[in-house]
């Protein structure tokens, strides 16, 4: 017989007399789990929130007796741990365990494995891996509402049509207010006094009624009977009143009997619902205890599991990384579970002191980058501020350093860069000199300032050089000067200046003497050109050249030639590989320019 649905305005609470106790909490239900996958538990522990308890089995003995232990109606097994075969050990569970809702876990292949368990119900549901939370959650509300359905079978009572309720049996049904059972005894002491009441009001009511008949029965002429008989008919009428009233008194006394025995009923069916209240009461006081107990428990032991598994990430240094297999992920999670727990607590404080081992390394590897990240996954972790500070300071001290560190290499750079470019002391901030000096200021005991200062003399001394080779003398000047106004100095920037010294002696003599003026060392006379011989012709050149300090010839030029032309190559060709003896002034060789004219006749 289907329940009465309930009115929307209807109070849906429990009636004060059931047949069962009250309904447990949902979590009263218990999923064993025979894996030793962090990822697959985690998911199962987050799709069986507010449904059940998962306990984690590493065994298949441990397994065993998790299920009887816990009374589990769901389970779930890892192909990857559990005992080889496979077929054998799923069939012995189910042999074992014919209830029991098993969920089976694995690689797509082993589905078609075992289809044929999953078709016989031997496997309720197989989840793929890598299975999520919600996927894993739809199974475990599949597995209740067939739980409920074969508890409603086996008890003749139809699951409840609005959802799954959790009772002594796992699931909770809604109440039945409309139930005969709650008020058969009432109605039937009821009924028996209305008959008795209806039984006694009709005899009352007819009484008269028949008394009159028999007094107006009409009477027969007879002749006048003796005393006797109208004594007899006296005692008669006397005898067959009270004989009225007795019957009145007997119906009285039967009527306050039943009505009593009503009563006397009625009290003893609410003796008797207060009784079956009280024991339901008792019972769910037993169950919520037995309840938490389990909980606690199985909080625990899923937090030694995380407990195992964080040690082991300590061991292998894995603190923060791989990101959902590490050591801090894993003492989070224990301490989640069961914060007071002693080896909950001892293992997070060992993780403290491994990542401050970390931060301390890095400190004094001069690593100023991974130092960084440990003290921020210090601070993540909430160590305190006391145990950080000793290396903060060290940390701050690092950073400075290898921040002057980095600047200074950054000027040497510098200066290499604008020594290579030639940009030696202009503009100041943004020159070779600039540069010198900026690491000096920074670090006046560096051990590269010498080398620097070296190098720049020289640069300038052979800038200086240059400009004189190109006849610049001013910007030769120029230069020096700034040089030496800089308060560089030094054999490099002396040699310059004596150089530009003699360049600047040279340009104050004439512009060129006669070579006859000059005294000849070696002189080589011009070869006669064969095609001009050939021809017959004949000519002159005249040259402007310079002896150089050496007494070398330098920087021929033809100033006129008859024919143009001819005799030009021979002239020049010649005058090269002469020597003259050099010029001096004020006791210096000095370079002099000078004239030659060169005639070819034959």
């Amino acid at each position: 017989m289907n329940p009465r649905p309930t009115p929307p305005d209807q109070d849906v609470t429990e009636p004060l007399f059931a047949l069962g106790p009250p309904a447990a909490p949902r979590t009263a239900l218990t999923i064993v789990a025979l894996s030793e996958d962090p990822l697959l538990l985690e998911a199962l522990t987050q799709a069986a929130v507010g449904e059940a308890t998962v306990v984690s089995s590493p065994s298949a003995d441990r397994f065993a007796d998790q299920l009887v232990a816990n009374a589990a109606p769901i389970a779930l097994i890892d192909a990857a741990v559990a005992p080889a075969p496979l077929d054998d050990f799923l069939a012995t569970v189910h042999r074992q365990f014919p209830q029991l809702l098993l969920l089976l876990s694995g690689p797509a292949v082993l589905q078609t494995q075992f289809a044929a368990q999953i078709a016989d119900a031997t496997i309720f549901r197989f989840a793929h891996k890598p299975a999520s939370a919600q996927r894993l959650k739809l199974f475990i509300d599949a597995a209740l509402l067939r739980r409920q359905a074969l508890i409603a079978q086996a008890t003749l009572l139809p699951p409840a049509a609005d959802g799954p309720h959790l009772g002594l049996t796992g699931r909770q049904r809604r109440p039945d207010h409309g139930g005969p059972r709650r008020w058969l005894w009432p109605t039937v002491v009821l009924l028996a006094l209305m008959a008795i009441a209806g039984l006694g009001a009709l005899l009352w009511q007819h009484l008269p009624q028949l008394t009159a008949s028999l007094r107006t029965r009409p009477s027969v002429p007879v002749t006048q009977p003796p005393a006797f008989e109208n004594q007899d008919s006296a005692a008669q009428a006397a005898r067959a009143a009270q004989a009225t009233r007795a019957a009145q008194a007997t119906q009285a006394a039967q009527a306050a009997d039943a009505e009593r025995e009503a009563i006397d009923r009625a009290a003893a069916d609410r003796a008797e619902r207060d009784r079956i209240v009280s024991e339901s009461e008792a019972r769910e006081a037993a169950l919520a205890e037995q309840l938490r107990r389990t909980t606690s428990g199985a909080r625990a032991e899923q937090a030694h599991v995380y407990v195992q598994l964080a040690q082991k990430r300590l061991g292998s240094g894995s603190l923060l990384e791989p990101a959902d297999d590490n050591a801090r992920s894993y003492v989070q999670a224990a301490v989640a579970l069961a914060p007071d727990d002693a080896d909950v607590r001892a293992v997070a404080g060992a993780l403290g002191d491994a990542l401050i081992g970390k931060l301390r390394a890095a400190v004094s590897a001069g690593d100023q980058d991974a130092a960084g990240r440990w003290l921020q996954a210090c601070r993540d972790y909430k160590l305190s501020d006391s145990a950080l500070e000793p290396l903060i300071a060290q940390l701050a001290s690092l950073q400075h350093a290898q921040g002057s560190q980095a600047e200074t290499q950054s000027a040497q750079r510098a200066f290499s860069q604008h020594l290579s470019a030639g940009q030696l002391l202009e503009p100041a901030d943004d020159s070779a000199l600039g540069d010198y000096r900026h690491l000096r200021a920074l670090d006046a005991g560096n051990a590269a300032l010498a080398g620097m200062l070296h190098n720049l003399r020289g640069a300038v001394a052979t800038d200086v050089q240059a400009r004189i080779a190109h006849n610049d003398l001013s910007g030769a000047q120029q230069h020096l000067h700034a040089a030496q106004d800089a308060g560089l100095d030094g054999d490099e920037l002396a040699a310059a200046a004596s150089a530009l010294q003699n360049a600047q002696d040279t340009a104050a003599a004439p512009a060129y003497v006669p070579e006859s003026r000059l005294k000849r060392e070696h002189f080589v006379a011009p070869t006669y050109p064969d095609d001009a011989l050939a021809r017959g012709l004949s000519g002159s050149v005249e040259l402007e050249f310079t002896v150089s300090p050496t007494g070398h010839v330098t920087d021929i030029k033809v100033i006129a030639a008859d024919p143009p032309g001819v005799f030009d190559k021979a002239a020049m060709r010649a005058l090269a590989q002469s020597r003259y003896q050099p010029v001096e002034v004020d006791g210096k060789p000095v370079a002099q320019r000078a004239r030659l004219k060169l005639r070819f006749t034959q």
